[in-house]
């Protein structure tokens, strides 16, 4: 596959989803599937027992509607953990050259921050550190290999925008920014090669499942849109030997939320209009 249409479908759907119209109302995520238009419908909206938002419809059935309440039942803010594989795709119709890109592991650790009210275009941002090897090869012929294995420790800051799909499964789209310290490399590739220090700016789609009250599990796919260092005329793809390769990450996010404690003081949100007139009689 070439790595500029590659990057092209991946931009575009990030895109679109980034650009998604979320709707949040009584501290819940909504998308427009099919569950919401049937609960346009409904007579009546109620927040349940856990205060999750519920609609009655006519078969006076309950419908969960949202992924998780704000009403002072979790914290904003927890860990996530996120294991997965890199996969370093070559540029096939580059040079004269013979390239595969080789599988390599990646482990990731950080925490996230859900925006007030569950924000609006994006709903949560994270950032973290972790560990990842590049791998590939580059030969003319079978007895004239060359193999490059790359180790760097990462740090990693993501803005990530929800769009739900139903009560369980949801799509996330993020774009964030990476910077790479490349700490071991066997053998030093030439004539081209990475810096010791790397920074770029990602892009990244994934697939979202509430697997449990307290845990979300999202597979992500993602890839460079520009690096920033090392700086090669504004490519998204990697000069190794004499080829270029994009990374690609495939990973799986494991995201915990955390019940309020007892001498935690849940947030209180206030309608805007209230808050402008409180602040008007004060001043009167």
């Amino acid at each position: 596959m070439n790595s500029r249409f590659f990057l092209l479908i991946f931009f575009t759907l990030s895109f679109s989803l980034g650009y998604s119209q979320n709707i949040i109302k009584n501290g819940a995520f909504k998308g427009k599937s099919k569950k919401t238009k049937s609960f346009k419908k409904s007579s009546s909206k109620l927040l349940n027992k856990k205060g999750e938002f519920t609609a009655k419809t006519k078969s006076n059935s309950m419908i969960k509607q949202s992924l998780m309440d704000f009403n002072g039942q979790y914290r904003m803010q927890n860990f996530f953990l996120s294991p997965g594989l890199t996969f370093m795709l070559p540029n096939s119709t580059e040079n004269e050259f013979s390239k595969r890109g080789r599988l390599g592991l990646i482990f990731e650790g950080g925490a996230y921050h859900i925006f007030e009210k569950g924000g609006n275009v994006f709903n949560y941002l994270d950032y973290g550190v972790g560990y990842k090897r590049l791998s590939g090869s580059e030969f003319n012929d079978v007895n004239n290999k060359s193999i490059f294995k790359q180790n760097y420790i990462s740090s990693f800051f993501n803005i990530n925008n929800i769009w739900q799909l139903s009560t369980k499964k949801f799509l996330q789209s993020s774009i964030g920014a990476n910077f790479d310290f490349k700490f071991f490399e066997k053998d030093t590739p030439l004539p081209n090669n990475t810096d010791k220090l790397n920074f770029s700016i990602h892009l990244k789609l994934g697939y979202g499942i509430k697997f449990s009250k307290t845990l979300f599990i999202i597979p992500t796919i993602e890839t460079p849109i520009i690096n920033l260092k090392k700086w090669e005329q504004g490519q998204s793809t990697f000069g190794i030997f004499n080829s270029r390769y994009r990374p690609i990450i495939l990973k799986v996010r494991f995201i915990w939320l955390k019940k309020l404690g007892k001498s935690d003081c849940p947030p209180v949100y206030t309608n805007p209009e209230d808050d402008a007139r409180n602040e008007r009689n004060y001043i009167q």
